[in-house]
């Protein structure tokens, strides 16, 4: 299973070559691009434009002069919603612990936007360098329930996968700051 996910996740970048996309929009398009898409909007301002995907689940483009820098595409938890519009991984059953397997490394954290405590969840933001021409920054968003019997060696096995973010390298900079904190073993993913 892990292996077929690995194969299905670099043909689905292969297909797209060195530009990867949420919904045909790439990091660094011009912000015209939106007027093409065919998705219903919910909340529309100067530079943030959310949208309903097709299955349910929401897509957010922020643009930055004229470019687009950030998209974000979050599960709404609906079982029909369960595929990503990037990667072939699964929201609601896609481990950390299986994303980390799967690109080799555990990324990297921005300390000015570190995991997140609710009264009930625990959530992570995992960020991985994509080997691209746009520079483009992934995040792996993954939550798990404070009521799971949560321990430091399980922790990763109870996170799953809620949330994908594609943003533009310096974007992510400028809102969370130039800091990182990287795993040892860190390494760019290549495409």
């Amino acid at each position: 299973m892990k292996a077929l996910l690995t194969i299905l996740f670099i043909s689905f970048i292969s297909r797209q070559g060195n530009e990867i996309s949420m919904h045909g929009i790439k990091i660094n398009s011009s912000k015209s691009v939106l007027q093409k898409v065919d998705l219903k909007i919910d909340v529309s301002d100067e530079n943030m434009t959310k949208y309903k995907t097709t299955d349910g689940n929401d897509l957010s483009v922020t643009t930055e002069n004229g470019k687009v820098v950030y998209l974000e595409n979050d599960w709404l938890h609906e079982k029909q919603g369960e595929k990503p519009l990037i990667s072939n991984f699964i929201f609601g059953k896609t481990s950390l612990r299986e994303i980390r397997k799967e690109f080799g490394t555990n990324g990297f954290t921005y300390p000015g936007r570190n995991d997140l405590i609710t009264d009930t969840d625990i959530i992570e933001f995992n960020c991985f360098d994509l080997d691209s021409p746009n520079k483009e920054v992934i995040v792996m968003i993954t939550k798990a329930h404070l009521k799971e019997n949560l321990s430091e060696a399980n922790l990763a096995d109870h996170l799953k996968l809620e949330a994908i973010v594609l943003a533009n390298k310096k974007y992510l900079n400028e809102i969370w700051g130039n800091k990182k904190v990287s795993d040892p073993n860190y390494k760019k993913i290549k495409l």
